[in-house]
């Protein structure tokens, strides 16, 4: 039984050291993208070769998906530039408050023995509550 659960703890670990890569990653990508005259993303040192779009919906179905600006939100917060942000995306300030708490939830798990340190209903009910919070948005844009 015991080999089971320090399985289960250390793919829990792994997870947390990938969470905290991914939430690096994001919070340095915002930080060398910028957002063009046109909306589009580029890199800061090739502004005049915007990234792909990479919204699935946008691209396929021609609408916006939950998540649409939330790049452009990120991109703009991470520069400053509030008001942008609010402009692509209404949440992107919560969604980039949420990839900043990874980092102080991430590395206390790592660092101590219970890799669970807020158990697992909050967690679960921020990660859920978040996902709520984008379709509402989502709903309210389409339907508003």
């Amino acid at each position: 039984m015991m080999a089971g659960s320090s399985c289960r703890d250390e793919l829990l670990r792994r997870h947390h050291r990938m969470m905290l890569a991914l939430s690096a990653a994001v919070v340095v990508l915002a930080a060398t993208l910028h957002v063009r005259p046109d909306g589009r993303v580029a890199l800061c040192f090739l502004p005049r070769l915007p990234l792909p779009p990479t919204c699935f919906s946008r691209i396929v179905l021609g609408t916006s998906c939950p998540a649409c600006g939330l790049t452009r939100s990120f991109v703009h917060l991470a520069h400053g530039h509030v008001q942008a942000a609010w402009q692509a995306h209404r949440l992107g300030w919560l969604m980039a408050l949420a990839v900043l708490l990874q980092f102080p939830y991430r590395t206390v798990a790592l660092a101590s023995r219970n890799p669970r340190p807020l158990g697992t209903r909050l967690p679960q009910f921020f990660g859920w509550g978040l996902i709520a919070l984008l379709v509402l948005n989502w709903l309210a844009g389409v339907f508003g």
